[in-house]
């Protein structure tokens, strides 16, 4: 014979929260996996920290005025 179990609509709030967390893990540990995704964030944050940065509303004026867009 097969047991009921109740789940109360707390229950599933806190298992739709943990699986969502368990999504961010996921792709962070795929992320951390990926040796070409990895060096570029550390070149980004290269980039930032030396102020080779622009403001994204710069960008777009930029690509605009060359014509890239």
């Amino acid at each position: 014979m097969s047991e009921s179990v109740l789940i109360t609509a707390e229950d599933r709030a806190l298992l739709v929260k943990v699986s969502g967390l368990l999504e961010e893990i996921v792709e962070t540990v795929s992320i951390l996996e990926d040796k070409e995704a990895m060096a570029n964030l550390k070149e980004a944050e290269a980039d930032v920290k030396a102020g080779r940065v622009r403001d994204y509303d710069d960008f777009l004026k930029e690509l605009r005025q060359t014509g890239e867009i």
